[in-house]
């Protein structure tokens, strides 16, 4: 009987431990912060506080998925060195935040971690972040320069995309991927150096980037070059993108190039006049969209398909040539919406004839 009154008493013991001890880890700092503990992890869960400056306890090791999404009322942020993650999502909507101190204790931003931080305008990327994640800082619409650190290795989908009033992207010679619309919208943008690590810049990753007038190539990238500031595959074959306000009126596209890849001269208005050559096979879509300087152009006999949006909103053009080749233009994703003053010029009996007939677009035999 003893024996079982010194269990009990033991485990009720060890009970109050446990209790204080979690009383201690929620009410350690004040009401603001939700923070349970989870094997050796202490996770901030939520935080509830309407103060401007926060500084996060220094005993939180993992802070946890949106945890402060939508805190609007916080300009200054101090993140403390026991902090190893921050979770997806975790600040994403804080609209007013404008200062992060972020530690080296981080190897990864996150899916959303900044997502529509619209007042932050400058952060430091600490030197131990491996990844930067998808959308990590999307739509931080203020901030006007980033320097990715050597130790980063990855800029994920959309990280950057639409940072607007970005005017300065340093990227270090450890990035090797560049992924899909990593830098969309970024209008301020006007060069950007690609290091010669880089193995995979994704689609549409300067997309509407409508400032740009270089993209330049370090020496030694074994993928990637540029031409005159255009972005090409390593082998010439691709077109991959003109910068949108480079400025020339008349740009030849090199012999040799087969493809003429998405978008890849979306919105350069200053061009009135591309010249394509014989070697191209494939333009894709949105490769012309937007291109309201253009007034006549000639795709190349060996071009059998026409891409959707092709020539989008090109509303000065008023001319195109296309050969016998092309044997099917995009229908259900018009290739050359919004162009009120196009007459299309081609073969009789050709499929380009049939085609104009049924969609009522002017022809002219040639």
């Amino acid at each position: 009987m003893n024996k079982t009154k010194k269990i009990m008493s033991l485990l009720y013991i060890i009970f109050i431990v446990i209790c204080s001890t979690t009383c201690q880890i929620k009410g350690s700092q004040n009401d603001d912060f939700v923070i349970e503990q989870k094997d050796k992890n202490i996770i901030l869960v939520d935080y509830k506080g309407k103060s401007e400056d926060v500084t996060i306890p220094n005993n939180v090791t993992y802070i946890g998925k949106n945890a402060f999404k939508a805190c609007k009322n916080i300009i200054n942020l101090v993140i403390p060195n026991s902090v190893t993650k921050i979770d997806e999502g975790a600040f994403s909507l804080c609209v007013n935040l404008k200062n992060i101190t972020m530690p080296n204790s981080i190897m990864n931003i996150e899916y959303g971690t900044f997502y529509y931080c619209k007042s932050l305008t400058n952060i430091t990327i600490p030197t131990s972040i491996k990844k930067i994640g998808e959308s990590a800082f999307e739509s931080c619409s203020s901030l006007t320069n980033i320097t990715i650190p050597d130790s980063v290795t990855y800029i994920g989908k959309g990280a950057f995309a639409w940072c607007k009033s970005l005017k300065s992207v340093k990227i270090s010679n450890s990035v090797k991927n560049i992924g899909d619309d990593s830098f969309t919208g970024c209008t301020s943008l006007i060069t950007i150096t690609i290091p010669k690590t880089v193995t995979n810049i994704g689609d549409r990753a300067f997309f509407t980037c409508d400032g740009l007038t270089s993209i330049d190539v370090e020496d030694g990238n074994l993928n990637y070059l540029s031409i005159d500031g255009v972005l090409f595959s390593k082998n010439k074959k691709t077109l991959i993108q003109f910068p949108a306000s480079k400025e020339v009126d008349t740009y030849i596209i090199p012999k040799g190039v087969k493809e003429i890849d998405n978008s890849s001269f979306y919105n350069s208005k200053l061009l009135t006049d591309i010249i394509i050559p014989n070697t191209v096979t494939f333009i894709g879509p949105l490769a012309f969209c937007y291109c309201t300087g253009l007034t006549s152009i000639t795709i190349p006999n060996g071009v059998t398909y026409i891409s959707g949006y092709a020539f989008n909103e090109c509303i000065n053009l008023e001319k195109i040539t296309i050969p016998k080749s092309v044997k099917n233009v995009s229908e259900d994703i018009f290739a050359f919406k919004s162009c009120p003053k196009l007459t299309i010029y081609g073969y009789k009996g050709s499929y380009i004839e049939k085609f104009c007939k049924e969609n009522q677009v002017p022809f002219k035999a040639i």
